[in-house]
């Protein structure tokens, strides 16, 4: 039988190819896809500038080297099973799942090992939006973005993964939920997810905003969610300063450095600037890079990122601006590079 599956052929061009599915083997399962999320870090493949190689120590790299086409794309499949080999025990025929790899392709054959792969429940909930692996990352996040009961948060960027946070977070015991976005029209959305407080740096010097609203603290603990420099240069402006009265203070009250989460990929070339650089060394924020593989189990955190979605508590649903057929995977990719205002997240439907 054959399908067909999506690639980056060059640089902003995908294109669609037949393949002939292999036989099954004993312990392999045949999934049929039913939608994939469409994810920024797969962008850096299909502008043209994300090579792959290895180290000499036997690591993959990513964003090293010069890129090798056509190249695979996208990882936030969601799948019935429809086959499984006659040794399969993990998965059964006719459960939905969700997890991390496959492609862009109408079937997807895994290994019944293959835990990267979890099963979602029947609900009230559409499966097809049940995207597993980014839900499982803002579990990642949220665990990490603790804070002690009274303190002051903050979301910087307020696209699906932005939004999603401040959902997870909107119990968190903090005084203020900060969002903060250029766009008015996502700072609403925030408030509509539980922001407590929005901020836009149109509207003044972000450091003298972010005071005023925090009578002077600064936020304790920031997620930076845009993956630009410019979003991280200004999450450090507003992340408090670790001793009462600054630096020069170093008989003073210590607070304790300030936590700046960083799960986005800063995959751009620019410029670094130089109060960033000022602000990492004076208010020495705790950087944290909250990807997945900083959990214990991975796993676990998508699982809970499932449950979360079919209990209401992560509105993954809601969030879905953009649905694009198969054959429109050139212009999903397209509006991913270049989005409208209104665009949060676009999935792909099969």
């Amino acid at each position: 039988m054959k399908y067909r599956k999506a690639m980056v052929v060059g640089p902003m061009r995908v294109e669609l190819f037949d393949e002939e599915l292999p036989p099954l083997a004993d312990d392999e399962v045949l999934l049929k896809t039913i939608s994939v999320g469409m994810c920024h870090t797969d962008l850096p493949a299909f502008l043209g500038v994300m090579g792959i190689s290895v180290s000499k120590y036997g690591f993959e790299r990513l964003g090293v080297g010069e890129p090798s086409f056509p190249m695979d794309v996208g990882h936030e499949p969601i799948a019935e099973v429809i086959e499984v080999g006659k040794a399969v025990r993990n998965f059964h025929v006719g459960e939905y799942v969700g997890g991390f790899g496959g492609g862009f392709r109408e079937y997807i054959v895994m290994k019944d090992d293959n835990r990267s792969f979890c099963e979602i429940p029947v609900g009230d909930k559409p499966v097809k939006y049940c995207c597993a692996e980014p839900l499982g990352c803002i579990v990642n996040i949220v665990k990490e973005a603790t804070c002690q009961y009274g303190e002051n948060i903050a979301v910087v960027g307020c696209g699906f993964m932005g939004l999603m946070v401040i959902a997870g977070l909107r119990k968190s015991g903090a005084k203020k939920l900060t969002a903060i976005d250029l766009l008015d029209n996502k700072l609403e959305l925030a408030k509509k997810y539980g922001a407590t407080h929005v901020l836009n740096p149109r509207q003044g010097e972000i450091d003298d905003l972010a005071w005023e609203m925090t009578d002077g603290r600064f936020f304790d603990v920031i997620v930076e969610i845009t993956g630009s420099l410019k979003g991280l240069d200004t999450a450090c402006k507003i992340i408090r300063e670790p001793h009462v009265g600054g630096m020069a203070q170093f008989d003073g009250t210590f607070r304790g450095v300030g936590k700046v989460l960083i799960p986005s990929v800063y995959s751009r070339e620019e410029i670094f600037p130089k109060s960033l650089a000022f602000n990492l060394m004076q208010r020495t924020p705790a950087l944290i890079a909250t990807h997945p593989t900083i959990a214990p189990r991975p796993r676990d955190n998508m699982l809970e990122g499932i449950a979360s979605y079919m209990d209401g508590r992560l509105p993954c649903n809601e969030l879905i601006s953009h649905e694009f057929k198969f054959e429109q995977i050139q212009a999903a990719f397209e509006m991913l590079a270049h989005p409208e205002p209104d665009y949060i997240k676009g999935i792909v439907t099969f």
